[in-house]
């Protein structure tokens, strides 16, 4: 495989980042680079886009979600204690 050069700037931070990956996974960082250019697939961001959507769908459902459980824990609440009774009167 022919190989050429691709210069980055990047922070400091990020290089020290970079490095620290690398080294953790047992690779140079140019493998690292090379590695996490080859996993991201444009059809990640169309994916990233549909995760926002569902997560603003989920955000959106959460204060009718949190009604509906408060609802079925005052039912449940009500025949446990209807039930409490009728044992009681027994």
């Amino acid at each position: 495989m022919k190989t050429q050069r691709v210069t980055l700037l990047v922070s400091t931070e990020d290089k020290r980042r970079f490095k620290k990956l690398a080294e953790n996974h047992g690779v140079s960082t140019s493998e690292l680079v090379r590695q996490a250019v080859r996993a991201y697939d444009v059809s990640s961001i169309g994916e990233t886009r549909e995760l926002a959507a569902l997560t603003k769908e989920l955000r959106e459902a959460i204060p009718s979600m949190r009604k509906a459980v408060r609802s079925a824990t005052a039912a449940a609440e009500r025949a446990v204690a209807n039930i409490e009774q009728r044992r009681a009167a027994r």
